[in-house]
């Protein structure tokens, strides 16, 4: 079934110095173990590396961001969604429409998922690392991203780091972030919690 799936877009393939940025998809059936090609339909992202996905609601993922190639060149800041609730041979890529300012292009960040929002952290613009915090409500039409102000200290910037949302206990709806590299090229192995309740509000570290 579809809920056994597991979704990959994109990445580079190769060596280091010696690579391809790809824009496939696959899907990768957990029971049979079985990678296949998704031929889908609609508007698919460009080619990209380190760009950050999500699973939103069931059968449905968003990809944001990332890397295209050398020479410091970034995917567009647009979002896209992958639709597979009719079936993998009728996968569809649709590109979400967003009004006002958005995140900018970025790589080695990260998206997660707590209903009803999107949230953005860090990663770099392309200059430099940053460690700001963005939103988009996926229940609120026109869709558009909010910048987050922390009202507590802000986590020093990062790329590569990795987050994920708490489901359960007394850490629920918190978004657990761990790692990543530093402006100074320094690998980071501290851990931050970004509380979420009505909005995404508030960054703890």
């Amino acid at each position: 079934t579809q809920s056994t799936w597991a979704i990959l877009f994109g990445g580079a393939t190769g060596d280091t110095g010696k690579y391809a940025i790809t824009g496939d998809t696959y899907c990768f059936d957990v029971i049979t173990r079985i990678w296949k090609k998704l031929n889908t339909l609609g508007t698919s992202p460009s080619p990209r590396a380190a760009h950050a996905a999500v699973a939103v609601e069931a059968n449905q993922m968003v990809i944001y961001g990332g890397a295209t190639g050398g020479g410091g060149s970034l995917a567009t800041d647009d979002l896209f969604l992958l639709d597979i609730r009719n079936g993998e041979d009728n996968a569809s890529w649709t590109l979400v429409p967003v009004i006002g300012t958005t995140p900018g292009r970025r790589y080695g960040h990260t998206i997660t998922y707590c209903k009803p929002f999107l949230i953005v952290f860090g990663g770099n613009t392309g200059s430099e690392p940053v460690s700001d915090v963005w939103v988009l409500n996926v229940e609120k039409a026109p869709f558009s991203w909010s910048k987050v102000e922390s009202k507590n200290d802000v986590p020093i910037q990062r790329v590569y780091h990795s987050a994920a949302l708490c489901q359960t206990g007394n850490a629920q709806n918190m978004i657990v972030i761990f790692g990543g590299r530093s402006h100074e090229q320094v690998a980071l192995n501290d851990t931050c919690l970004l509380y979420t309740s009505d909005a995404a509000d508030d960054l703890l570290c």
